[in-house]
């Protein structure tokens, strides 16, 4: 049987050997179109801050401009989009994967400015 220490280390190897989804995204206001674009290397921790806020009616665990949004159209009006994933290979290092991510939310934040 392994040790509490042994599993926890086999855990946290795991976790880092794991792939995650890594893209740009933004908060949108539905009623307003009112939005907030940013990148993560973790799409799914960013899902779960916004289901955790929308679960708590917590809005302090978004982004400030969209935390005002939330005063004044609630929580419902506010929805999580995923806007493009990162191509990652296997051979990608994190900073590979960073530029990537910073050069598709310049390419975002230009389309979507028009």
């Amino acid at each position: 049987m392994a040790s509490e220490k042994e599993t926890r280390k086999e855990m946290i190897n795991a976790y880092k050997q794991m792939k995650h989804r890594a893209g740009v995204y933004r908060f949108i206001n539905k009623e307003t179109g009112t939005y907030v674009m940013a990148a993560s290397m973790d799409l799914k921790g960013i899902q779960n801050k916004y289901e955790f806020a929308k679960k708590m009616n917590m809005p302090g665990a978004l982004p400030r401009l969209i935390e005002d949004e939330v005063a004044k159209y609630g929580m419902d009006a506010i929805v999580l989009e995923e806007l493009e994933l990162v191509d990652m290979k296997d051979e990608m290092n994190n900073q590979d994967i960073k530029e990537e991510l910073d050069v598709l939310l310049e390419l975002w934040q230009e389309k979507l400015s028009d």
